[in-house]
């Protein structure tokens, strides 16, 4: 497998500019995914990468070699789309060799091939098989084959998976992380889905209009956003914002957020700044209304089994506040509750979204 440099990578189409100036380097056999909101550019950074779509200013290097400019079949590249794109009329044996019988590979080699990526892929028994004859996620795992027979330098997946419905993925997310780990190789994937980035990525690449907002592992992203843009995307559910203003009093710190105040150690802000106060669902603890940060009243619960989600009205927000709790926790709807905000667990933003 190889590794892949992008330097300076940029996309125009007419007067818009949708990559601007991305600078990544993928090393070998890591597996990295791309993220981010719809129309941020992720779908045509993999279709630079695969040269479907020529880029307008930059390099792309793959195993130290400019590829910039070559063909999609001089990449050595294959790409995996959303949609299985399989042959109707042959069977799931002539699929996975069909681009090995293009290339006037002997035949007795191709049936050898197509065992071989058939027995990675756990389809040895659907081999005479034709697609209308399979399920989803065996579409899907023959569509895979097709490019691993290949033998691709980088493989590249664009929201592979999101045909499919919530229990399949989770299957074949597992089956995605055990093809990487046999085959060790170099995997770019796009996705929508934060379970999928955060399970799947050695690496994440969080895009934002075209840009690169941060880069990397996914518990360092999670933990240590750099900036409001990702703490927002990172997380299902996502971070809680409320806004605040820099208060001191008897040369101490404080949030002031809507009528209620928590001290802060931020000897670098100013007192009279806008901020943001970020802090997960699951770091917000639930106590007494006098011993709280803030008070809230719960407006909805979401008993989801192992957890339960509560949406909660305060006064310090015009936007609900989410807390993730014990399902086993006696609170019910209307009920006033205090909620204590852990220094320790909060991620400050200025008016820019820029983390102070």
């Amino acid at each position: 497998m190889a590794n892949l440099i992008l330097k300076n990578v940029s996309k125009t189409f007419g007067e818009t500019e949708v990559i601007k100036a991305v600078n990544l380097e993928v090393s070998n056999g890591e597996f990295v995914v791309f993220v981010g909101p719809s129309g941020c550019g992720k779908s045509t950074l993999l279709r630079l990468i695969t040269g479907l779509e020529e880029v307008t200013d930059g390099q792309i290097i793959i195993e130290d070699k400019d590829v910039t400019h070559l063909k999609p079949s001089k990449r050595e590249v294959a790409m995996v789309f959303q949609s299985y794109a399989l042959f109707p009329h042959l069977t799931v044996a002539e699929n996975i060799g069909f681009g090995l019988k293009l290339a006037k590979v002997p035949k007795a080699e191709i049936v050898a091939r197509v065992k071989e990526v058939a027995s990675v892929l756990r389809v040895e028994s659907l081999l005479a098989r034709k697609p209308r004859q399979l399920s989803g996620g065996q579409r899907q795992r023959v569509a895979i084959g097709r490019s691993i027979i290949r033998q691709p330098k980088v493989f590249l997946f664009d929201e592979p998976l999101s045909n499919l419905d919530a229990a399949l993925r989770v299957v074949m997310r597992i089956e995605i992380t055990r093809l990487h780990q046999n085959l060790q190789a170099t995997m770019i994937y796009v996705t929508h889905d934060q379970t999928e980035a955060m399970t799947l990525a050695d690496r994440i690449v969080v895009l934002n209009e075209g840009r690169i907002e941060q880069v990397g592992a996914p518990l360092e992203l999670y933990e240590k956003p750099a900036n409001k843009f990702v703490a927002g995307f990172i997380g299902s559910p996502a971070m809680n914002f409320i806004k605040g203003t820099v208060e001191t009093a008897d040369e101490r710190m404080f949030a002031r957020l809507g009528p209620h105040v928590m001290e802060i150690n931020k000897p670098d802000l100013k007192p009279g700044l806008a901020i943001e106060v970020g802090i997960r669902p699951e770091h917000i603890a639930i106590v007494a209304p006098e011993e709280g940060t803030l008070t809230a009243e719960v407006e909805i619960i979401e008993k989801l089994g192992v957890e339960s989600m509560l949406y909660l009205k305060t006064e310090a927000s015009q936007d609900l506040l989410t807390v993730r709790t014990d399902p086993r926790q006696t609170i019910r709807t209307g009920e006033r509750l205090g909620l204590k905000l852990p220094v320790s667990e909060c991620h400050f933003f200025d008016q820019k979204g820029n983390l102070v």
